[in-house]
């Protein structure tokens, strides 16, 4: 077995000790926010899944729809859509991938 990073066993042990969230997070100075930590009485560390699972759905939609663009050009249109995209149209998407996902 490889040689483990003191660093990374270290934050393998802090996992047990923090509680996880998944939400919703606001945007912060217009940009998505993935991630975030509350420190406090508990730390918790919530994590906003939706842009990641998005990104990908649109990506691979795009793959679907237009099998002869490169990864170059399907990566650059996803980017440009999800940059177009609003809170309400992102969280539609992530809520009709999730009613897929379930079904």
């Amino acid at each position: 077995m490889a040689k483990r990073s003191p660093l990374l066993l270290k934050l393998m042990a802090r996992i047990g000790e923090i509680d996880f969230e998944e939400c919703w997070i606001p945007r912060f100075n217009g940009r998505l926010t993935l991630a975030d930590w509350a420190e406090g009485g508990k730390d918790v560390i919530r994590v906003n899944p939706m842009p990641h699972v998005v990104d990908s759905v649109i990506h691979e939609l795009l793959h679907a729809t237009y099998p002869l663009y490169s990864e170059r050009a399907v990566r650059s249109m996803t980017g440009k859509l999800m940059k177009q995209l609003s809170d309400e149209e992102l969280q539609a998407i992530y809520s009709e991938y999730r009613r897929k996902v379930d079904e």
